[in-house]
């Protein structure tokens, strides 16, 4: 019996863990070979298109972008790609004000893996057509 509650324990503080560094998340897009997917969050489409055909330009492979929130403003954290892709990311990023990512819907449709806000999930469950 105590294992099993020291599992169940464990998977409690996993759990606040997870939810507390997503707290300041506004979104998460994940590219992989130059196609955007939300993970998490939400986003206006017309951002979300930008984002797109910047990471469509430069050839973008495999890239995570993170948008995170303070008090009052918003920033870009961009994994993956050049400085001068993420510099172009961060510029089409700053021109959308926090009160239009925070006003943004949720997307009609997403699958487990969206979610639940895990990225190979999310890929895996995408349907590519």
């Amino acid at each position: 019996m105590p294992l099993v509650m020291l599992l169940a324990l464990g998977l409690v503080v996993v759990a606040f863990v997870v939810v507390v560094s997503r707290a300041n998340e506004l979104f998460l897009l994940s590219v992989r070979e130059g196609e955007v997917l939300l993970v998490r969050g939400r986003i206006p489409v017309s951002l979300r298109q930008d984002i797109a055909d910047v990471v469509k330009r430069a050839g973008v492979q495999r890239a995570s972008l993170r948008a995170v929130r303070s008090q009052r403003s918003s920033r870009l954290v961009v994994h993956g790609v050049d400085e001068g892709t993420a510099q172009r990311l961060r510029n089409v990023f700053g021109v959308h004000p926090i009160q239009r990512l925070r006003a943004a819907p949720l997307p009609d449709r997403r699958n487990l893996g969206q979610v639940l806000g895990f990225v190979w999930l999310a890929w895996l469950l995408t349907d590519h057509r």
